[in-house]
């Protein structure tokens, strides 16, 4: 009788350190799997970031070029024939920073091009006003930079 008691409490115990040693590898294979999944992100990542330090570096420079040409020459009257291939040259970058991405980035992009666009239609029918145009194009220009910086300092640790 004792000995089918000790056999029972072996069995037991080798059932519960069977499901003990099971739950621990579930538990390691669920964080393996998560560790990988960040890690996939990561070097998404890396791979878009150059692409993506281009596009928005030459957005940014050339919204600062339209932003120092129009404070620079905001009263001058031959301004105006500049402002329309300024806004087409931004039109081609905020194109670029659309593809790369993501959304953030390319709608940041998109209302200062839209700020700079309503400068011009103001400009070009003489509002006195149109200036607080281009400040509002201006503070636009800075959260775009606010904007690429979160996108480029993501280091895959967050979630999609």
């Amino acid at each position: 009788m004792g000995a089918a008691i000790g056999g029972g409490l072996a069995g037991l115990t080798a059932v519960g350190t069977s499901w003990f040693n099971l739950r621990v590898a579930r538990l390691q294979h669920e964080a393996q799997e998560t560790e990988a999944a960040r890690q996939r992100r990561f070097e998404v990542l890396r791979e878009r970031r150059e692409p993506r330090s281009m596009a928005y570096s030459n957005f940014l420079s050339e919204g600062q070029e339209v932003i120092d040409i129009v404070r620079s020459r905001l009263g001058e009257a031959d301004l105006k024939d500049e402002l329309l291939p300024l806004l087409k040259r931004l039109q081609k970058q905020r194109a670029n920073v659309a593809v790369v991405g993501p959304q953030p980035a390319a709608d940041a992009a998109f209302a200062f091009l839209k700020a700079f666009a309503e400068f011009r239609i103001e400009f070009c029918r003489d509002n006195p006003d149109a200036w607080k145009k281009a400040v509002k194009a201006e503070a636009l220009l800075e959260q775009f930079t606010l904007a690429v910086r979160a996108v480029l300092e993501d280091d895959g640790s967050r979630p999609q």
